[in-house]
Formats: structure tokens, sequence, C-alpha cells
């Protein structure tokens, strides 16, 4: 678009002064037309530019409505070839991982069956390594899908969700994956939906799985799990979601977990989850919080939050992979202040701060890693 394409985008909804032009924006002194409120007036000129790769932001200073427009159009560049490649490399890396883990498990349920007459099932390798993928690849699309679908849904431009290959370096044979997206969401509502709709998907499904695959493996006698660990056939988990506590107290689990691989596969995920919606930088659970607050208080409480998390790690190396993944949080997203919405001037009500806050605390409760 011509820059008089662009103003005559925006003259439909507002009068116009331009203020301030340079290579990379225009700037322009604004007032909405008469019947439009500010942000309906906003609403409107996003609706046009953004989904053209225009990025727009409103803003008042000194009693004053601004709105600042890039001079490029800048959109995501992801193509449907890019995401099949990615996808099929992934379900390749996952489904290795899960066979290899497959196979350690039913070693090591043949080795408990020889030592210590118990009488648990091996599962088959091809049958199982299939429940594996499916485990790894719905919790995980299902978590990128939802912030796909809310973003295009908003008018936000993004790619497509590319999944991360890694195959036996991750315990699931992948780094996640992620959507890019050049434009903030158009108000704070919509940053809180983008942020928490990736969240809800994905504990909700894994959660399902987890509960699944949890109750329906073998569970040792206490004497035979100490025994077991002594000998080095099983290996201890020292941190569990606290959704785990629950099950054990509903159903009265008597004897130890012996985690199948589906179950070892939602647990990660879960403690995953968590470390997502920690409110740092431009993690989901960034967004949550900046969507609740200021710029100023998102900075400080997400210093607070990864100052905290390495100091619980020195304290309890069970956790020291969350002091490095806040820290790590940190380097990539959290240094810069985190501006939210598009509409800098928009705000939650307070019925959606007291809905979506009460969401994102049983969001971190299902999911909060308890050191057994």
């Amino acid at each position: 678009m011509s820059r008089e394409e662009i103003e005559s985008n925006i003259s439909r909804y507002f009068t116009a002064t331009l203020t301030h032009e340079d290579e990379n924006v225009s700037e322009y002194l604004v007032e909405p037309l008469p019947g439009l409120t500010p942000n309906e007036a906003f609403s409107e000129v996003y609706n046009a530019l953004v989904p053209r790769g225009y990025s727009v932001l409103f803003f008042r200073s000194k009693d004053m409505n601004f709105l600042r427009v890039t001079k490029r159009a800048v959109a995501p560049k992801n193509t449907a070839r890019q995401f099949i490649i990615m996808l099929v490399a992934t379900l390749a890396s996952v489904a290795t991982t899960g066979y290899v883990t497959l196979l350690n498990y039913n070693s090591v349920v043949l080795a408990l069956n020889e030592s210590f007459n118990t009488s648990i099932s091996v599962i088959n390798p091809l049958l199982g390594t299939l429940m594996f993928v499916a485990g790894v690849m719905i919790p995980l699309m299902g978590h990128e899908l939802g912030h796909y679908a809310i973003s295009k849904r908003a008018g936000v431009p993004v790619t497509y969700p590319l999944p991360i290959p890694a195959p036996l370096i991750s315990p699931v044979g992948t780094f996640g994956a992620f959507i890019r997206s050049y434009h903030p969401p158009k108000d704070v509502r919509g940053l809180m939906l983008v942020g928490i709709s990736g969240p809800l998907t994905g504990v909700l499904l894994s959660t399902i799985l987890y509960v699944v695959s949890y109750v329906t493996s073998p569970v040792l006698p206490v004497d035979v799990a100490q025994a077991a660990l002594r000998e080095n056939l099983i290996t201890e988990i020292n941190v569990v979601p606290s959704l785990t506590l629950l099950i054990d107290q509903l159903l009265s689990v008597r004897g130890v977990v012996l985690l199948s691989p589906m179950a070892t596969c939602a647990w990660f995920l879960l403690l995953i989850h968590f470390a997502n919606l920690l409110p740092i930088g431009q993690l989901d659970g960034g967004h949550v919080l900046r969507s609740l607050t200021n710029v100023r208080a998102h900075s400080l409480f997400s210093l607070f939050i990864i100052l905290t998390s390495i100091f619980i790690s020195i304290l309890t190396p069970s956790l020291m992979w969350l002091g490095i993944f806040a820290l790590i949080a940190w380097v990539i997203s959290g240094r810069g202040p985190h501006y939210g919405a598009a509409n800098m001037m928009s705000r939650l009500s307070m019925r959606d701060k007291a809905f979506f806050s009460l969401l994102y605390m049983m969001l971190i409760l299902i999911t909060f890693p308890m050191v057994a």
C-alpha cells in the first residue's frame, strides 16, 4: 500500500494530522470521527491495516491521541510446505524417541517380572510407539493451534505452527513448537486470549492423557519398588505435577506407580506447561501478567519470578531445570519491556481480570511441580 492508501484507511475513522515521519514509521495526531469512540476507531484501522502486514500502535501523550504506523508491510513468512516438512521431521523424531523409550520400558518390565515375580505386561512396541506419538503431538499441536486460532480470529497475521524435532535429545523427541507474528494483538483482552489459549488447550489435553495413563500404569508394592531401586532397575522421580497427588488421594493409590511411557510423556508435558506459564517476558504467562498489569509491574514481577526460580533451583537440585529455564526465558525474551497490545490505552474489565486470573491460577495449580 502507498502512503496515500494508508492515510485513506485512517481517514475513514479518524481526523489525522501527520506529526512525525522517518524511514520506518509515520505518526499522526488523531481524533475519532463523530459517532466513534477512540477504541472503536482504532479497532477499524487495525482491522484494515494489520492483516496487510502493517503494524499500528495507538497511544496517548499529553492528553492527545497518537497513531503510529509502520511504512513497510511485514508479514510472517511461512508456507504450508515448511509446516509439512517440520511436522514430518518431528513425527519421525518423536516416533524414534518413543520406540527407544518403549524398548527400555519393556526391558525394565521383564527384569521386574524375572527378579520379583511380578506380572506386568509388556507393551507392543509398534502400538506403544503410535500411542507415544499421539500423546506428544496432540497436546503439543493443540497448544500451538490454540494460539493460532485465537490469533487468526483476532486478525493477527501468524505463521503456521512449526514443531521442532529433537530425536532422543528431548525425553519426548521434540523441543516443542512455535508460531511467529510481528504484530501485537489489538488490545489487552486479545493479548490475554492469545496468551492463555495455548496453555489452556495444552494443559487440558495433557491432563486427560496423564490421568488415563497414570491410572493404567502398573503399581508396584513398596517393598518391591525399594528393592528395584537398590538394584537400579527403576529410577525414582522426585518432581511430579500437583495433579499426581490429587489422583493418588482420590484413588487411594497404595504402592509405587511405575509410569508407563505415555504417563512419562504426559508428566513431562505438564511440567513444561508450568514453566511456560511462568509470568516472565514474552512467555505465555508473561502475556497473561502483562494483560493484568502495566509495563512496569510486569517488568518488576518478571524479575522477581526469575530470581526466585534461580534461588529455588539452587536450594533444590531436582528443580535445577526450573532455574535454567527461567534464566533462558529472561535472556531470550525478558530483558526488554512488554508494551502489551497495539492499543496501549486498552484495559481489561474487572470481570475479565477476575475470570482470567482464576483460570490462570487453575492452570498453575494443575501443573505446579511438587518435590516428592
